[in-house]
């Protein structure tokens, strides 16, 4: 089976789990999205934090949320690619853009744009975290992806702008959200880095030099804009171990996942 066809599979059981439950929340059969959320270590962990608050709320989604932050450090974000919902969906809606078929699909953004707008989610996560900690974190639940989703009966205009990065600009924005709003992906990257400074070695993509024949294939299909076909290993916090940049390189082993220091 190749990567894209298993990736495919587990991305469709995941989804399929978050539809029920979407279901059941939309349907108030299950109480608050925030017990399946593992972002809820960072909404609520930093309130606990607060000693005025003094106490953490939803315990389990908050272990789960911080161990699949931590396990970055040894297997980069494969979360984003294998298992959330969001960026499946996102990936998923990108289908509807001709152009993401073509071989020579190009980026919309220039590279020095992309640079730009990959800070905001650091700034997003410093917000939600601060908000939280002052226990004003309604601030950003309210219009939280997750939440509008569950409660669409009380979403607003900030919330119908941040649902339309996950369901209309990934047709021509492949990943808009992960690449550049997401609070959870900046803290797995952050995560990623002080790894990286332990020298601990990380399940990364791997490319022969000799065997490149610059077709530039790789570049045009990463969906996180990364420049692959420039490095040896791709040591980006924004890879997301999808595979794609393996399976179009028309070169054999041009390109491998390797654990690397």
């Amino acid at each position: 089976m190749k990567i894209r066809q298993y990736r495919r599979l587990v991305q469709i059981v995941f989804l399929i789990i978050s539809a029920v439950l979407f279901y059941h929340l939309i349907f108030g059969k299950l109480s608050v999205a925030h017990q399946y959320c593992p972002y809820s270590a960072v909404c609520f962990g930093a309130m606990g934090l607060n000693p005025k608050f003094g106490q953490f709320l939803y315990i389990v989604p908050m272990i789960i949320g911080l161990i699949i932050a931590l396990s970055t450090i040894f297997t980069g974000r494969i979360f984003c690619s294998y298992v959330c919902p969001i960026g499946s969906l996102q990936e998923f809606i990108s289908k509807f853009n001709p152009m993401n078929k073509k071989r020579n699909k190009k980026n919309i953004l220039t590279y020095k744009i992309h640079n730009i707008l990959l800070i905001l989610k650091y700034l997003i996560l410093i917000f939600t975290m601060l908000t939280a900690y002052k226990s004003i974190h309604y601030l950003y639940i309210k219009n939280c992806p997750i939440m509008n989703i569950n409660h669409p009966q009380n979403i607003g205009l900030i919330g119908m702008l941040v649902l339309s990065t996950i369901f209309i600009i990934p047709i021509f924005i492949e990943r808009f959200w992960c690449k550049y709003l997401c609070p959870y992906a900046a803290l797995m990257n952050i995560i990623q880095w002080i790894g990286k400074f332990l020298h601990i070695p990380r399940m990364k993509i791997h490319g022969t030099e000799s065997a490149c024949v610059n077709c530039q294939l790789c570049n045009r299909y990463c969906p996180m804009q990364i420049k692959i076909s420039k490095k040896d290993s791709i040591n980006d916090p924004e890879c997301i171990q999808c595979g794609l940049c393996i399976e179009k390189c028309p070169v054999h082993g041009g390109l491998t996942f390797e654990l690397i220091n």
